[in-house]
């Protein structure tokens, strides 16, 4: 902490975080060796660590933001150095961190013994402990210093780690204690993501967007298509940050978990436990009655909540989304399909991400690895691959899948027939992904998207509103529905004559969600053209008119 003080980066201001770790340890003795490198190991495995750069002058208080610092982190790792005791910061840290060890909060200490200092010394004060207590007795007297010997006492009983044990190998302790503090914290975490291309970049800008750290309570949306990888944003960030919160929770498929029996509810009891530590007490009989009881454990919390795939007003219903019902510096974020979602919640729109497809060097580097286990295909299948991605577009879901179909297909052959196979009709599994947008449109708009997805890709905006207008499908609320579900959109396009610009609206579509449409009229009957609504190959349609007048004309 000082030139005789133990401790822990700078901090100033309230203190709203919640730290991973509390590094507590004589500076002058270990900061620019052992605990320089653990502090250095920590944060590279995206531990949140607190240490102290800030000295305090002598006969100065501990500082009331340490102290909070202290009772905010979930593990403290006291340090015992040679000179750790002569400290009074050391002692007067360690004595808090026991206050909360023995607290409601059960902090976890992870105890570390340097140089030839044993748990033995600790825990009686002898050894090179022996002197510097005789000396604190002295100056501060035997009432004082009895808070100092009983936390010690405590600690030194703790299991820990000793670099004796280890062959006086700093790097091998340095990996068993940033294991262990792993494996402490991994409770709350969501799986790794395996294959993380173009995710970095996408995370950091969403980071400042959340701006973690700011005591403003703020509601933030990611919006897209399926497949352009929400949720998997939404996990990085939220593995990135949790352990800024007091609390945190993250709630996926929100859609599937609630169309479950008492799906909501169970989601409910999870976030009530996230939240407060423990199994829900009261028995949730029903939404109403888990939105009191979310309402009376959020209530002030610091909070980090991710609602992951949201669809219906009753689900954001359910978790009681008002801004009051939350503390200072919490954070909601919430996944969805539909940007209407996002604003019933009253997300702003500046709020709202909307992921960006992957670039073709991102994209081919994705396929590559789910086809061929490496980031990029082998010479020979390298424009095979990008005929897949020409089909695939650049989805990171249709990568996947695309990627895995085709991971054992080795002769070029079978490439260029499976090739064919996905221009007539998308991969199975990707459909049925994709499939979820469409599935829960009312029937003017699966009309409205089915055309669009076969005929009216690249039109004036204009130009097909006027026609799905003159079959009655009232178009502009259908469009506006399917706009915020991510299955259309509109761009501007124009030209120019005579030095003048002229310019209007196209209709757009992702490549993977034509097909997909495309792929649902085929299924109404994939051997008989004739009995399709809509066809929109020339082969397909001279045949059907051929058939039709044989039919007529025999």
């Amino acid at each position: 902490m000082a030139a005789q003080g133990a401790s822990s980066s700078s901090f100033s201001g309230s203190f709203t975080n919640c730290y991973d770790v509390f590094l507590n340890f004589r500076g002058e003795d270990t900061r620019n060796n052992f605990t320089g490198f653990l502090h250095r190991a920590l944060k590279r495995e995206g531990i949140n660590v607190f240490i102290d750069d800030d000295e305090l002058c002598s006969g100065e208080e501990i500082r009331s933001a340490l102290l909070e610092a202290i009772r905010g982190s979930r593990i403290s790792i006291p340090v015992f150095s040679k000179g750790y005791a002569d400290s009074k910061w050391c002692l007067l840290e360690l004595t808090e961190i026991v206050r909360c060890h023995r607290s409601n909060c059960g902090q976890i200490i992870l105890p570390i013994f340097l140089d030839d200092i044993e748990p033995t010394d600790v825990r009686h004060q002898t050894g090179s402990f022996e002197g510097s207590f005789q000396k604190h007795e002295e100056k501060f007297g035997v009432q004082t210093i009895q808070s100092w010997k009983e936390a010690l006492n405590l600690v030194g009983g703790i299991k820990g780690y000793h670099l004796k044990q280890v062959n006086w190998n700093q790097s091998k302790l340095i990996d068993l204690v940033v294991d262990r503090v792993l494996s402490e914290s991994s409770s709350n975490r969501m799986g790794d993501v395996k294959n993380p291309i173009g995710l970095d970049s996408r995370v950091k800008y969403l980071l400042s967007m959340v701006n973690v750290g700011s005591s403003e309570i703020q509601f933030v949306g990611i919006c897209g298509i399926g497949g352009i990888g929400k949720t998997t944003i939404a996990k990085s960030l939220y593995n990135r940050i949790l352990n800024s919160f007091h609390s945190c929770c993250f709630l996926a498929n929100i859609k599937e978990e609630a169309s479950g029996p008492n799906g909501l509810v169970s989601l409910q009891e999870q976030l009530i436990c996230n939240v407060s530590k423990r199994r829900v007490d009261r028995k949730i009989w029903n939404v109403d009655g888990g939105k009191e009881l979310i309402k009376q454990n959020l209530q002030g919390e610091n909070v980090l909540l991710i609602l992951d795939d949201v669809d219906d007003r009753s689900q954001l219903e359910a978790f009681a989304i008002e801004f009051n019902w939350f503390g200072s510096g919490s954070r909601i974020i919430i996944t969805s399909r539909d940007e209407h979602i996002l604003n019933v919640a009253k997300v702003d729109r500046g709020n709202i991400y909307w992921p960006e497809e992957l670039n073709d060097e991102q994209s081919l580097q994705l396929f590559s690895l789910h086809a061929f286990s490496r980031d990029q295909p082998p010479e020979d299948y390298k424009q095979l691959s990008k005929d897949v991605l020409h089909l695939a577009g650049r989805l990171p879901l249709t990568l996947e899948v695309l990627g895995s179909a085709f991971c054992d297909i080795r002769e070029k052959e079978e490439w260029k027939s499976k090739l064919e196979d996905l221009k007539r009709i998308p991969h199975e599994e990707i459909l049925q992904k994709l499939k979820i947008s469409y599935d829960i449109l009312k029937d003017n708009e699966k009309s409205i998207f089915l055309d669009a997805a076969c005929f009216f890709v690249g039109w004036r905006k204009e130009t097909v509103i006027s026609v799905w207008d003159a079959c009655g499908f009232n178009p502009v609320s259908a469009i506006k529905k399917l706009t915020q579900r991510s299955l259309i959109k509109f761009t501007n396009a124009g030209f120019y004559i005579n030095n003048r610009s002229y310019s209007y609206e196209v209709l757009r579509m992702h490549d993977q969600i034509q097909a997909m449409g495309r792929g649902i009229v085929f299924e109404e009957s994939p051997s008989e053209p004739s009995k399709r609504s809509r066809l929109w190959y020339s082969d397909e349609i001279l045949a059907v008119l051929e058939e039709q007048k044989v039919k007529l004309f025999p």
